[in-house]
């Protein structure tokens, strides 16, 4: 059933976009690819570090009227946390998604470099926390009411390098709990609410892209 519910909601979303890029325009749609670094962290109230890891997959723009310009991808993105509490032990969390991101491009001067800002929507595909314990012996670990989607807000910078490169960096900020509300069964059987820790994923990118 969730799987099912996962592939209806990406299909939605691959045929609204598919409509938004071929609607009220006369340029062709390019494809490319994209790939690029994660420097990735989940906020919660205490602090954690940086995880790196990656994204890739393909990419879609489309010229607008003006200086503006659409843009939108399919990826797959690996992100999560670093928490380190005594050395050795630490948890690292891995959650991967496939995500949407949809960003409208503005050239201010209309020539190479642009501002862009939007919104991503991911499905989670994996997750999972590694638990190093003080004796450096490590488990792998489920993570327990982790919602199976995310979504939140994009912006950031980018530069046209030629026709058909374009290099840029963007700031992922996560609206959606990653946690839901959950209740679970006392000692008498009967439910008792808890209240899901907040976390939300946030995340840099670097990335590089081909337009055909």
């Amino acid at each position: 059933m969730k799987n099912t519910i996962k592939l209806i909601c990406t299909l939605s979303l691959l045929i609204c976009l598919g409509a938004t890029l071929t609607a009220n325009g006369q340029n062709t749609i390019r494809f490319g690819i994209t790939g690029g670094l994660n420097a990735s962290n989940i906020k919660t109230s205490f602090r954690s570090d940086i995880l790196w890891k990656y994204n890739a997959g393909i990419s879609f723009a489309k010229e607008l009227s003006g200086n503006f310009s659409l843009a939108s991808e399919l990826v797959y993105s690996s992100q999560g946390r670093r928490l380190i509490l005594n050395r050795p032990e630490k948890y690292i969390t891995h959650l991967d998604y496939i995500a949407i991101p949809v960003l409208v491009r503005f050239r201010p001067d209309g020539k190479n470099l642009f501002i862009q800002a939007g919104g991503k929507f991911s499905v989670l595909t994996n997750s999972r926390e590694i638990h190093t314990n003080s004796n450096n012996i490590s488990s792998t670990n489920d993570i327990n009411h982790l919602r199976q989607w995310d979504a939140g807000a994009v912006g950031g910078l980018g530069y046209w390098l030629g026709s058909h490169v374009v290099v840029d960096v963007r700031y992922y900020y996560g609206l959606a709990p990653l946690i839901k509300k959950h209740t679970v069964l006392g000692p008498e059987l009967t439910p008792i609410f808890f209240g899901a820790p907040k976390w939300s994923n946030r995340v840099w990118s670097l990335n590089l892209t081909y337009y055909l």
